[in-house]
């Protein structure tokens, strides 16, 4: 069970692993784990690597070109 308290809809995901994963194929837990967590951040496509820039930089790209626009339509009037 991987548990993502981040996720809109759901609150976690259930895996079922093969009952030989750990003989056969020689992972621990630990990298069971891992491959889930993997797994469950490509199917939401939510990434901890990726960085957001915060909503004022958003805020001050929007005003900047709205503040272009409307300096261009007083030029060129």
């Amino acid at each position: 069970m991987v548990r993502y308290p981040e996720a809109g809809v759901f609150e976690q995901a259930l895996f079922v692993v093969r009952d030989d994963a750990s003989v056969s194929h020689g992972v621990s837990a630990d990298e069971v784990l891992a491959e889930a967590c993997r797994i469950a951040q490509r199917q939401t496509g939510v990434s901890k690597s990726r960085k957001r820039w915060p909503p004022l930089v958003y805020t001050m790209i929007g005003a900047g070109g709205v503040g272009l626009v409307w300096g261009f339509s007083l030029i060129f009037r």
